[in-house]
């Protein structure tokens, strides 16, 4: 399984289930072709070719809130919405039930969209709240620009996370 999930996330079981997406902290595509969150699984694709090594890809896009797979390059669509509204960090996360399954990670990580998103991400690590941007001389725009990463519980942020098996 390839996903996503806050450090809440069960990582270790005693028998082989799909951990990813047993409840609500973690979200995740099996091999079968199932994607799993909050003790429910949905049709998404094809099952994996057993034996034959396959390049999964997990696009996260924290400003959309969105989790996107590709298999050997391939896009297949947005899997999950809306995870920009978790209040924790989400990890990558990759287990396993098969004996014997090999898996290289190789992660690309991109913190942000663009310099706009990098200066405001310095600028409100030393800003605790809205109240604080007050005191700045600044354009009221730029302030309510600040101010509503404040809001968000995390910094904006685009990951690419790509896994060979």
């Amino acid at each position: 399984m390839f996903g996503v999930g806050t450090d809440r996330a069960r990582l270790h079981a005693n028998r082989f289930v799909d951990l990813l997406g047993e409840d609500t902290n973690s979200w995740g595509l099996s091999h079968k072709g199932f994607l799993y969150h909050s003790g429910v699984h949905t049709p998404y694709t094809r099952p994996f070719r057993e034996n034959i090594a396959t390049t999964v890809g997990i696009l996260f896009d924290g400003v959309a809130g969105t989790l996107t797979y590709f298999k050997d390059g391939v896009s297949l669509g947005v899997a999950f919405r809306d995870l920009h509204l978790v209040r924790e960090p989400l990890y990558p996360i990759v287990s396993s039930t098969a004996a014997m399954s090999e898996m290289v990670l190789v992660r690309t990580k991109r913190d942000f969209v663009n310099l706009q998103d990098r200066c405001r991400a310095v600028i409100t690590s030393r800003v605790k709240s809205s109240s604080d941007l007050d005191g700045l001389n600044l354009p009221f725009q730029l302030k309510r620009y600040l101010a509503e990463s404040l809001i968000r519980p995390s910094k904006v942020r685009v990951n690419y996370y790509f896994l060979d098996f």
